[in-house]
């Protein structure tokens, strides 16, 4: 047998795909806590006061 065949052994496909949706979730909720601009709650601001002065 050579060194590289005694290589660690590759995770399966399914525990791959796992760690791929655990990373996205991860970064997904990290960037969805964040809060929101400074210039667009600004601009979500004036868009209120336009409609209510309709």
């Amino acid at each position: 047998m050579h060194e590289d065949e005694m290589a660690t052994p590759q995770p399966d496909k399914e525990t791959v795909q796992k760690q791929i949706d655990d990373n996205l979730r991860k970064i997904f909720d990290e960037t969805a806590n964040q809060p929101i601009p400074d210039q667009l709650s600004q601009l979500l601001q004036q868009l209120r006061e336009q409609e209510t002065r309709k």
